[in-house]
């Protein structure tokens, strides 16, 4: 029994994990680039501690309700009333959604290398998006520790395959170039909101508070460990891509971004720089397996959200009824409207500032404000903490909308 807890408990910790590092960590360097090193590593620094207390926020408030009547909507409604019910609706199933069609999209090619290598034929690519999604879709919908179990196993490849890569890229750090690089801090308010989405976790710890019951200690380390442990990862990720690829010349970032400033353009220009068949293999291959494992965590949060709102039973049918809502509308949006969601998704940072940073505090004021609803957790800091919270959200908000301006 006591070896069961343990796996659940190291089972719910890369779930966590893995909904946060997604292939858009490949992103990180190409948004923070322009800044310089250090100055990345203060504003990674600062949305690492940032998101680690809005999780716990997240946590404290979801403990005062029970068990599967927990998610972001009937907290939002316990907490706030029917406008934050409203607001959580709107923000959970945008930024939900989106990701999930665009994880539908990514993942197409993953299958259909897997199509190709055992049939030898090509398939097309929506049969690909539907056998990707009824596969992997498919365990959402039978149990959460099926999850569970599938994302240990993914995450033990990514993990190795993470570490494969950072070993062959190490030998290749140009320090002095790391170093020395000026940066410019105007550039933070790009980076700013995508190096937020990079811890975005939040929705997922319902499901997990779900599947371990009302652990307080150890859901309290999950949180801490889930969003350290991508901390760790996004430094030596940036160590390596900023301190190989160069800021000029004809394999640079700026030549990535003259091309496009694609993720694409820029494992092709780490490749052609280290000239290593095995780097390009690990990102790609690192790649495919982090959306899958962010595809996993994300519509987790979602089918549990769904199930939450819509009042949806916890049996065989009533599971199956909340798997098409989740599945089927990111689904034909992805087959339908590829591009439309690449749009979406660049707002995408204005919904985690809004529901995972910004509706965490005020919930937690509400909440202790409350007469009813009581929690066996809080967090520390007390008000001052939350109002410091409550501006952050609103300046990263601001930041998303300053850069679609520019």
């Amino acid at each position: 029994m006591k070896n069961h807890t343990t796996l659940a408990f190291i089972g719910s910790l890369l779930i966590l994990i893995g909904t946060a590092i997604g292939a858009g960590m490949l992103a990180l360097p190409l948004i923070s680039a322009q800044a310089g090193f250090t100055h990345a590593i203060i504003l990674l620094t600062a949305i690492w501690i940032l998101m680690t207390i809005t999780g716990l926020l997240v946590l404290e408030v979801n403990l005062a309700f029970k068990a599967r009547r927990n998610n972001f909507d009937s907290m939002a409604k316990g907490t706030l009333g029917k406008p934050g019910q409203i607001i959580a609706w709107l923000a959970c199933l945008l930024l939900l959604y989106a990701l999930t069609a665009a994880y539908i999209s990514g993942n197409a090619s993953l299958v259909d290398e897997l199509t190709q290598h055992v049939l030898h034929h090509p398939i097309s690519n929506w049969v690909n998006a539907i056998l990707f999604t009824i596969v992997f879709g498919g365990a959402v919908f039978w149990s959460t520790r099926t999850v569970d179990l599938l994302n240990r196993w993914l995450m033990s490849v990514k993990g190795i395959t993470l570490i494969i890569m950072l070993i062959l890229l190490m030998p290749h750090v140009h320090w002095t170039q790391l170093m020395s690089q000026p940066g410019h801090t105007h550039y933070l308010w790009a980076a700013a909101p995508i190096f937020l989405t990079a811890f975005g976790f939040h929705t997922s710890i319902p499901s997990l508070s779900n599947y371990l019951g009302p652990q307080v200690k150890k859901l309290k380390w999950i949180v801490i460990i889930g969003a350290t442990v991508p901390f760790v990862i996004y430094i030596l990720w940036l160590v390596c891509s900023l301190g190989i690829i160069p800021m000029l010349g004809s394999q640079s970032f700026h030549m990535i971004e003259q091309q496009g400033n694609s993720v694409g353009g820029f494992v092709l220009t780490l490749n052609n720089i280290v000239h290593s068949h095995w780097v390009s293999v690990g990102v790609n291959t690192f790649s495919n397996i982090a959306m899958t494992t962010s595809f996993l965590g994300v519509t987790l949060g979602l089918f549990d959200f769904l199930a939450d709102a819509l009042k949806r039973s916890n049996d065989r049918f009533g599971r199956f009824q909340t798997a098409l809502i989740t599945f089927v509308p990111p689904l034909i949006f992805a087959l339908l409207y590829p591009k439309g969601f690449i749009m979406a998704l660049g707002y995408a940072a204005v919904c985690v500032a809004v529901l995972e940073v910004i509706m965490p505090a005020l919930m937690a004021y509400q909440l202790r404000r409350h007469k009813k609803l009581k929690s066996p957790y809080r967090v520390f800091g007390g008000t001052p903490l939350l109002v410091i919270v409550e501006i952050c959200g609103v300046l990263l908000i601001i930041a998303q909308f300053w850069n679609s301006i520019h």
